[in-house]
């Protein structure tokens, strides 16, 4: 299982190329992102994790791109480019798998994703779960048709059979998803990549 880390650069993680990255996955894959800009870093210091985004890669049959599903707040529930994170993305990311799902499973999950595809990212659970934890006497917002990125993995997670954790009430934050005992970390992809890294990547693949 995945641990607490303070960061992903001091995890441990073995350090992985953009290739590496690509070679690594399996479709069902939870990515967790570390982003740099200012809502991301709220995000990570509110819930005292690195990571303040998760999504789920999938790879379409007969296709040759990988694809995400995952909430964010512009787009709420959508399919996106996973090349988009890989290639673009301001910040760390990390592969990790639930090597207990099968094959059915994993595609029960996707299923229940693309079911509320087009709904809203729910930013005021996501606000009001950081500020009740800091004065818990303040509401958790529950709105219908809502999620935002672990709570919709939690979500998905129930049709599978193997649900996420679910600590209390709420739905879980991108910590809580990462530290479920059925989530292990594959590898660690740190943005920009510097050539050392690239070279041990290679030695702790191979």
């Amino acid at each position: 299982m995945a641990i607490h880390i303070s960061s992903v650069a001091t995890s441990g993680l073995p350090g992985v190329t953009k290739d590496d990255f690509y070679s690594l996955l399996t479709g069902g894959d939870l990515v967790f992102c570390s982003g740099r800009d200012e809502v991301s870093i709220g995000i990570e210091r509110m819930t005292d994790s690195p990571f303040s985004h998760v999504l789920m890669a999938w790879l379409p049959a007969h296709a040759n791109q990988w694809l995400t599903i995952e909430a964010t707040m512009h787009r709420g529930v959508h399919v996106g480019k996973l090349s988009d994170y890989v290639d673009g993305y301001n910040g760390d990311l990390v592969l990790t798998r639930r090597p207990m799902l099968t094959d059915q499973e994993k595609i029960a999950a996707l299923n229940a994703g693309f079911a509320v595809l087009e709904d809203g990212y729910d930013w005021q659970q996501e606000v009001s779960i950081v500020a009740h934890k800091l004065i818990s006497a303040l509401p958790v917002i529950h709105p219908d048709n809502k999620y935002y990125c672990s709570g919709l993995m939690y979500l998905m997670s129930l049709a599978s059979g193997h649900p996420l954790q679910k600590p209390g009430p709420n739905l879980p934050t991108p910590e809580d998803n990462w530290t479920d005992a059925t989530v292990l970390p594959v590898c660690a992809m740190l943005h920009p990549a510097k050539p050392s890294e690239a070279i041990g990547a290679q030695r702790r693949v191979a």
